[in-house]
């Protein structure tokens, strides 16, 4: 065999050994190999993607810890240990004289102990009464605002008209049921730090109609308009008589019943009246009467 023969063989064999060997590696360690390094590269990724939202969880329980503690020093009520129904009676009576007292009837009834959750527990009261919207307005906001955690529930309001007084009015019924909290977590019961607000004026009154169904009673015996004869005018006065035939004297401003004297014109012979009939506003002019046009008052 010559030697370019040999030299072509020898040749030949190594390209084949390296091409068996590259294609070896190539088509079947390599992929082996990269599929392993995917996997543990997929793994590591979980991994930093797990601590990343760790790392979050633990940035967000940060900040509900914050918040939590925040809250908690500017916290507005507390608890007690137990509620004596005696102190809750001495509450209410305190927020019905800041209401008004006077004008405030209140009716408390104790209806009874309920077990809550967390060792928490309430009492229940039922409280029953009537008075100006006014003062109903602000015993509800002292008893929700007050530093002692009370609740109140199924508020029920209805007006009434009030007839029994000079001035037109409603008295507003009410009644709701009220629930005292009290607590065995001896933390809770810790005095708060923040003081008493105080409840902002009422300006309107959204149970007030604009027309009542009757108007108000006469209650200080006042001239009647609709029930005098107007007897003698002068520039500044008037003299009526009334239906029992007694004679009295009017000027401008005078109060009469359901209103005022807007004024006295004696070249017309009238005396003009400012009258407010349960709402509806109404100016009437009463003319001297004299004895030999009519007798007697009018029917």
């Amino acid at each position: 065999m010559s030697y370019k023969i040999r030299n072509s063989i020898v040749l030949g064999v190594l390209i084949l050994l390296v091409i068996g060997v590259g294609g070896y590696i190539t088509l079947f360690f390599q992929p082996r190999k990269i599929a392993v390094y995917q996997a543990e590269t997929k793994k590591i990724e979980a991994q930093l993607s797990d601590n990343t939202q760790q790392l979050a969880a633990i940035a967000a329980m940060e900040s509900t810890l914050r918040e939590t503690i925040l809250r908690w020093e500017n916290r507005t009520k507390e608890f007690t240990g137990s509620d004596n129904t005696a102190d809750t009676y001495a509450f209410l009576s305190d927020a019905m004289d800041e209401s008004g007292a006077k004008n405030l009837k209140v009716n408390v009834t104790f209806s009874g102990t309920k077990a809550g959750s967390n060792k928490i527990s309430y009492n229940t009261y039922k409280l029953q009464g009537n008075s100006e919207f006014a003062n109903i307005f602000r015993f509800i906001w002292l008893i929700e605002n007050g530093r002692r955690l009370y609740k109140v529930h199924n508020v029920s309001l209805r007006s009434e008209e009030n007839t029994v007084t000079e001035l037109a009015g409603v008295r507003m019924l009410f009644d709701f049921e009220l629930q005292s909290y009290f607590t065995t977590e001896s933390s809770l019961s810790q005095s708060v730090i923040r003081p008493d607000s105080t409840p902002q004026p009422i300006t309107s009154n959204a149970f007030m109609p604009l027309v009542f169904a009757a108007v108000p009673l006469n209650v200080r015996n006042l001239v009647d308009p609709e029930r005098i004869l107007v007897k003698a005018l002068t520039s500044t006065r008037a003299l009526v008589m009334t239906e029992d035939g007694r004679l009295i004297t009017l000027k401008t401003g005078s109060d009469v019943y359901l209103g005022k004297v807007l004024s006295i014109d004696p070249g017309e012979g009238s005396i003009t009246f400012s009258m407010n009939k349960g709402g509806i506003a109404e100016v009437k002019k009463k003319f001297i009467v004299f004895e030999k046009k009519q007798r007697g008052l009018p029917q």
